[in-house]
């Protein structure tokens, strides 16, 4: 016989489900039918990519790979349209891939940054000698990064509130951090699929310390730069905290299951996992 609920419990369990009502109201208001259907292509074509390597081989999965990060990116993009002006939306994805690709040419040329590495020609097509998959790969991941850093630093935008650089570089940080867990994946996975190569092997499973401390400094800048223009503000937070969130377990469960990388699995997970867990706890009590 099950114990009756005290009062305290039934107001905690009341409490949760307005919280996650609210939650679920918000990511109504900030998807739309377009993005919906987006968001579900996107997780087939994931859950297929470990069995595109079974079946045809390293150029499959570059062709699947190459169509989720177009899909995601894809996603992202409408769900900033719901949040802004078309051309706004425009100007930040254009703004973020070519800041993405100047970004991998310096490194690319000359080892700053992110140490000395190199594109192979297993990914194509590429400019400059850089993948066009890349910089677009920056794209599907940076705005939802800077979601959950504004969500974990101050609940979201700061539309009506005093902003301050201090609270700029704040948010800069966090969610430079938080797009650099997701490289706790990414290199590791694709250093073992051929697709870039390193010239010194590293501490992280083959990779350089420096790569991270360069993502993050990368991330924080473009970051900066956008929390200046305000385009942060007005960022569909919910939608794209569930985008963050779903890389996070897509590739947990890919590395840890079926590329045979348990250890990038693990500490991705753990990476990713803290800064998704900070948002969805302030989203929770913001709501």
């Amino acid at each position: 016989m099950s114990a009756e609920l005290s009062p305290m419990e039934r107001k905690g369990g009341a409490a949760l489900i307005r919280r996650t009502t609210g939650i679920s109201g918000e990511l109504r208001l900030e998807s739309n039918r377009a993005s919906r259907t987006l968001f579900l292509l996107w997780l087939l074509l994931m859950v297929l990519i470990p069995h595109s390597l079974r079946i045809g081989g390293i150029h499959t999965v570059v062709v699947f790979v190459s169509l989720s990060v177009a899909l995601q990116a894809s996603l992202v993009l409408s769900l900033l349209f719901t949040a802004m002006p078309g051309f706004t939306t425009i100007g930040i994805g254009a703004a973020i891939v070519a800041a993405a690709w100047l970004i991998e040419v310096i490194g690319v040329q000359t080892g700053l940054l992110f140490g000395t590495y190199a594109y192979t020609g297993v990914l194509r097509p590429q400019l400059a000698s850089i993948p066009v998959q890349v910089p677009v790969a920056w794209l599907m991941m940076l705005p939802p990064s800077w979601a959950v850093g504004a969500i974990i630093v101050h609940g979201g935008g700061m539309v009506g509130r005093s902003r301050s650089w201090k609270n700029d570089i704040e948010v800069s940080l966090v969610a430079g951090l938080a797009f650099t867990a997701w490289d706790l994946f990414l290199d590791p996975q694709m250093v073992a699929w051929g697709f870039w190569q390193w010239q010194d092997s590293g501490n992280y499973f083959g990779i350089p310390l420096a790569n991270y401390v360069g993502w993050t400094l990368a991330a924080s800048a473009i970051t900066f730069a956008s929390t200046r223009l305000g385009v942060i503000d007005r960022l569909p937070f919910v939608s794209l905290a569930v985008v963050y969130t779903t890389t996070w377990l897509l590739e947990s469960v890919g590395l840890g299951f079926f590329f045979g990388l348990p250890g990038p699995a693990a500490a991705g997970f753990l990476g990713m996992g803290i800064f998704a867990a900070l948002a969805w706890r302030k989203l929770l009590e913001k709501t």
